[in-house]
């Protein structure tokens, strides 16, 4: 596998053209590489609308060399529930999330997905998209939150080197997680 290395990535605003590229990087960040195409037709519909969770107007596009390199998903915690109102029911079908705890609440913005394209890792594509979510989150006047599998050291490393600490657990699709935060 070629790595591509270059300066720091733009990180610009998705649109709805990108809706199947956000979509594929979803799953990737679910850790499902080989989704069906029916999956991903309905995770490209929810990406192509403006009110769902993975809407491309929650998402940022990291650009590197002229190709799309990644992508980080989040959004104010104060529209979680009615986002999730809409995205689990087309995502999930029948499946019954109610007993799901929340991911994030009012007073945060949470990173809900970030994914990089294989060719593109380890270039700090990653850790350039988490300081702009940071930023964001700052001036937004929100605290940043995220949840990270706990035998995932890697991820956890790469949060708390940007000041992420921890902040309890979040118990998510069946799972537990570790729900970290930079105030």
């Amino acid at each position: 596998m070629r790595t591509i290395k270059s300066e720091i990535p733009e990180i610009r605003p998705a649109s709805a053209y990108d809706a199947r590229f956000i979509a594929g990087n979803v799953f990737r960040a679910l850790l499902i590489d080989n989704p069906s195409d029916s999956q991903m037709d309905v995770l490209e519909s929810i990406c192509r609308r403006e009110d769902t969770l993975y809407s491309w107007r929650n998402t940022m596009i990291a650009m590197r060399d002229g190709r799309r390199a990644g992508i980080l998903v989040s959004y104010d915690g104060a529209r979680y529930r009615s986002m999730r109102d809409i995205t689990f029911p087309i995502f999930l079908g029948d499946e019954d999330f109610s007993g799901m705890e929340d991911e994030c609440r009012a007073g945060e913005m949470y990173c809900d997905s970030l994914a990089v394209e294989p060719e593109f890792q380890h270039n700090g594509i990653g850790r350039s998209m988490l300081e702009e979510f940071l930023r964001r989150s700052a001036a937004s006047g929100l605290t940043a939150t995220i949840a990270v599998e706990p035998g995932n050291s890697k991820a956890r490393s790469l949060y708390e080197s940007l000041g992420f600490s921890y902040d309890g657990e979040v118990f998510l699709f069946g799972h537990h997680y570790l729900r970290m935060v930079v105030k």
